[in-house]
């Protein structure tokens, strides 16, 4: 028998932290295996956002030897989600709606996500996201609304 998983929102306490650090919203990355496994790196925190990098490895690649569709996604997944979290001082929240735009192939071996936070409420937030290749050309842009779930499920402290 298959066991269900209910994932609450958690709407009804905002709790008031502080922003994480640069430091602690790296330290988030290791408890993320996927993002672990892709090599994502925060660079850079922003009031409204952060920027991650990473480095495109064989096995990342398409079968035309760019950027992965996926791998473009989920910078941009993960650049808005770690910046609603690292500016809620680590609250858990999860993916709610996801949006990409291709715009073109990522033949660079370098690849860089900004995400900027719009609007943080008490139970959803929405942010948007550009990826850029060394050069700074335009990969992909999307947005992504993330909803605070129940504190219980949270693994990081």
């Amino acid at each position: 028998m298959e066991e269900t998983v209910r994932i609450r929102p958690c709407h009804t306490v905002v709790l008031k932290r502080h922003p994480l650090t640069l430091e602690q919203t790296r330290a988030l990355i290791p408890q993320m295996p996927f993002n672990h496994h892709l090599g994502l790196k925060v660079t850079r925190m922003y009031k409204d956002g952060l920027t991650l990098e990473c480095e495109l490895r064989p096995e990342m690649a398409n079968g035309h030897g760019t950027l992965h569709g996926g791998v473009t996604a989920t910078l941009i997944d993960a650049a808005v989600g770690m910046g609603i979290i690292a500016r809620a001082g680590g609250r858990l929240a999860g993916t709610v709606d996801l949006h990409v735009n291709f715009i073109r192939p990522g033949v660079d071996g370098s690849f860089r996500c900004r995400s900027r936070i719009l609007k943080a409420g008490k139970t959803l937030a929405f942010g948007e996201a550009v990826v850029r290749d060394r050069q700074g050309h335009v990969v992909a842009t999307g947005a992504a609304t993330y909803i605070y779930l129940d504190e219980s499920l949270a693994r990081w402290t």
